[in-house]
């Protein structure tokens, strides 16, 4: 009786396909530093694909194991047919153009995303990984008063936010703010790099984008243990009225503890109306007191 692991049930004609689609997509594997090694990329290692350069030569070699074509087609997001389809060849124009499709569709990514480049989605992804984003959200997760104040302003505008649930390699959070009469709905991502946290967003309608940025409160315990909890924020957007300059703003996030029952959209829903309503900071309101008493500690008054 033989012994050892039974052999792998290899898909004949494979083999060769699976070269030509590493080669096409920019993969490989030895000592050419310009290329970009398998063995480093997230993705690859996410679709359960082989650590060892040996295994994946034998996939060439002999063709692709039977228990592995899904992991390669999850990866090269191409239809199981051009692989098994002895009508279509390794070199064949359709081959290549479903190689090629799944390497461009992989690559189009907003510019809003620093993941372009392979060195720096890992460096991303090692920075917002599952757990991070856990611990972050345990953190930052809730209903937001925002006050906003503008270079050369001495007016506060109120708005409000919502951060949730994690995303791929951040936050998701929305938000509104009400300027000149005008209510702007913005959708955002929060992501870490380093000791800060980023924040892109841009407006529902998408006339404006902007960046912000705040130091990192998993960083530091004595953010991350503020009562109540508040963020300050720099931020940087385009404008509503065409002007030489972006417009420059400081923020000041201050979470609202829960009250009864009601779901955090609830309360975002309710505070989002209030600031529709009344948009500026002024000391009739109920929550000038506490973002006041925020602006005294960071001494900006």
């Amino acid at each position: 009786m033989p012994q050892g692991r039974p052999r792998a049930l290899r898909l004949e004609g494979t083999g060769e396909k699976l070269y030509m689609a590493l080669k096409l997509t920019g993969l490989a594997w030895g000592t050419r530093l310009e290329a970009e090694q398998f063995t480093r990329s997230r993705r690859w290692l996410d679709c359960g694909l082989p650590r060892s350069v040996n295994t994946v030569i034998e996939d060439i070699r002999s063709g692709i194991a039977a228990e592995r074509l899904d992991r390669y087609l999850a990866y090269f997001q191409m239809p199981a047919e051009l692989f098994l389809d002895a009508a279509v060849g390794a070199y064949s124009p359709e081959f290549s153009c479903g190689v090629l499709k799944s390497r461009h569709q992989s690559r189009a990514v907003s510019p809003l995303d620093p993941r372009q480049d392979s060195v720096i989605f890992e460096h991303l992804n090692r920075q917002n990984d599952k757990q991070y984003l856990h611990d972050l959200v345990q953190v930052l997760g809730g209903v937001y008063d925002l006050a906003v104040r503008y270079k050369h302003s001495d007016v506060w505008l109120l708005g409000a936010a919502i951060i949730g649930e994690p995303t791929e390699g951040g936050l998701q959070a929305a938000g509104c703010l009400a300027v000149d009469e005008v209510s702007l709905d913005f959708h955002a991502r929060l992501f870490r790099w380093h000791n800060y946290l980023h924040v892109h967003y841009a407006s529902n309608d998408n006339q404006l984008l902007g960046y912000m940025m705040t130091p990192d409160p998993l960083q530091s315990i004595l953010i991350r243990h503020r009562r109540p909890f508040y963020m300050k924020l720099d931020t940087l957007s385009g404008n509503l009225i065409p002007s030489p300059e972006p417009d420059r703003a400081t923020i000041y996030a201050l979470r609202q503890e829960p009250e009864g029952s009601g779901s955090m959209s609830e309360a975002y829903n309710a505070l989002r109306e209030a600031v529709v309503s009344q948009p500026l900071l002024t000391p009739d309101q109920p929550r000038y007191e506490a973002i006041k008493e925020i602006l005294v500690r960071e001494k900006v008054l």
